[in-house]
C-alpha cells in the first residue's frame, strides 16, 4: 500500500513558497536596517524545562539566513558576517557533532564575498568539532584568493598560523578548483526560490514552524521520486519528526512490503513499525508487529546483534509500561523478560529504565527487585567495560 500522494497542486507550489517567505523577508528587512535590530539574531543560550540546552535566537537567525539566500547584496557583507560568527558559537556551545546546513549557508554567503581578511571567520567555523572540520569545507578560506589567503596568513600572529598554511599550501590549491566548488555551492544554495527541490521546501517549511505544508511537500517529493526503500525512508522519518505518526505508520508499512533486506535489517524495520505504533497509541498493534519481529530476531543475543536486542527489548518493555489493560500488561511482562534475558550489556541503551518503568506500571514487586539488582550488576559492568 501507498500512501496517497497529498500535496499541493503543481500550480500551487509558487504560491505557497511566496506564502512562507513572508515572514522571513521581513525579518531581513529588519535587519537590514542597521546592527541595533540584530540582538534578537544572537546565540543566546536558554534551558528547557528538562534542562536541554536551546539557543534562543536560532529561529530569528534562520529565518534571515534563509531570506539572504535569495536576496544576496554587497551591502550584506556585516550582517552575514555576524550571522556566521553567531552559527559558529552555537555549534561551539551546544552542537556536540554534526554539521547542518545553517552553519555552511552562512558561511557560503560570507564566502561569496570574497573577502580574504574572512578565512579568519572561516576557520573559526570550521575548527569548532570533528565533524566541522570534516563538512566544513577548506575552499572557504580561499575564495578571496589563493595567493591573497596565503599572504594574509604569512603576515598574520596567529596562534594557527602553520596549520593553516600547511593546509593552504601542502595540495597545491588553485583559484580554479575553488571557482568550481563555488559554483557547487551556488547550486547547493539557489538564489531563485523556484530552483529548490520539494524535499528542500519541506524542510524549509518544518524550520517555520508549518508543519502541515512540510508533510504536504515532503509527500508531494516523494509522490515523484520512485517508490524505492531509501525514498520510503526518508519520508517517514519527516513524517515522524513532524509528529504525523499515523501516516509514518502507513509508510513504514510500504517500507517493509518493498524492502529485501536480510533477517537483521528486516527486524529493525519491524521494530521501527511497532515504536511508531506504540507512540501513535496502538500498543494492540505494536505488541503483534513486535512478536512478528521475534521471529526474525538473531539467535545470539551476546555478539555483534547485542545492540539490536537491547532495542527489541527495551520497545516491548516500552509497550508494557503503555499498555492499558492490566491482564494484557502483566502478560507481556512476563513475554518482554524472556527476551530481555542473556542479552549483553545491560546498561546501555536505556533498556532497564524501560523495565523498572514496565514492573512500576503493572505493580509487580518481584520484577521490580529483579530490575533493581540487574540495575546495580550493569553500572558494575558499565564501570568495568569503560575502565
Amino acid at each position: 500500500m501507498s500512501l496517497p500522494a497529498e500535496g499541493f497542486p503543481a500550480e500551487g507550489f509558487p504560491a505557497e513558497r511566496e506564502r512562507l517567505l513572508r515572514a522571513p523577508r521581513r525579518d531581513l528587512e529588519r535587519a537590514r536596517r542597521g546592527p541595533e535590530t540584530w540582538p534578537d539574531l544572537a546565540f543566546s543560550e536558554d534551558r528547557t524545562a528538562e534542562g536541554r540546552a536551546i539557543d534562543r535566537g536560532k529561529a530569528a537567525r534562520r529565518s534571515v539566513l534563509w531570506a539572504l539566500q535569495y536576496d544576496r547584496r554587497p551591502q550584506d557583507l556585516r550582517l552575514v558576517r555576524f550571522l556566521l560568527q553567531q552559527e559558529s558559537t552555537y555549534y561551539r556551545e551546544i552542537v556536540p557533532w554534526g554539521l547542518g546546513s545553517d552553519l555552511t549557508l552562512a558561511g557560503f554567503l560570507v564566502a561569496e564575498h570574497r573577502q580574504a581578511e574572512d578565512l579568519w571567520l572561516h576557520w573559526s567555523a570550521k575548527n569548532i568539532s570533528f565533524d566541522t572540520a570534516l563538512g566544513y569545507h577548506l575552499y572557504h578560506l580561499l575564495t578571496g584568493g589563493v595567493a591573497a589567503a596565503v599572504d594574509t596568513v604569512r603576515a598574520s600572529d596567529h596562534p594557527d598560523r602553520g596549520r593553516i598554511l600547511d593546509d593552504i599550501t601542502s595540495d597545491r590549491h588553485t583559484d580554479t578548483a575553488v571557482e568550481q566548488w563555488l559554483d557547487e555551492q551556488r547550486a547547493r544554495f539557489p538564489s531563485d526560490p523556484a530552483g529548490e527541490s520539494l524535499e528542500s521546501w519541506a524542510h524549509h517549511a518544518a524550520g517555520l514552524g508549518e508543519r502541515e505544508a512540510s508533510r504536504r511537500f515532503m509527500t508531494a517529493w516523494a509522490a515523484g521520486e520512485p517508490r524505492t526503500e531509501d525514498t520510503l525512508n526518508t519520508l517517514q522519518h519527516h513524517l515522524d519528526r513532524l509528529g504525523f505518526l499515523t501516516e509514518a505508520v502507513a509508510v513504514q508499512r510500504e517500507v517493509i512490503a518493498v524492502s529485501d533486506a536480510p533477517p537483521a535489517a528486516a527486524a529493525f524495520n519491524l521494530l521501527t513499525l511497532g515504536r511508531l505504533q506504540r507512540r501513535s497509541g496502538d500498543t494492540t498493534g505494536a505488541w503483534r508487529t513486535l512478536e512478528e519481529t521475534r521471529d526474525v530476531m538473531p539467535a545470539d543475543k551476546r555478539g555483534l546483534r547485542a545492540g539490536l536486542w537491547r532495542h527489541f527489548a527495551k520497545e516491548c518493555l516500552l509497550v508494557v509500561a503503555d499498555t492499558p489493560d492490566d491482564a494484557a500488561a502483566r502478560r507481556r511482562l512476563a513475554v518482554s523478560d524472556e527476551h530481555l534475558r542473556g542479552i549483553a550489556r545491560l546498561w546501555m541503551d536505556g533498556v532497564l529504565d524501560a523495565a523498572l518503568a514496565a514492573a512500576e506500571q503493572v505493580g509487580d514487586p518481584r520484577a521490580l527487585d529483579r530490575y533493581r539488582t540487574l540495575e546495580r550488576a550493569a553500572a558494575l559492568e558499565c564501570e568495568q567495560d569503560i575502565g
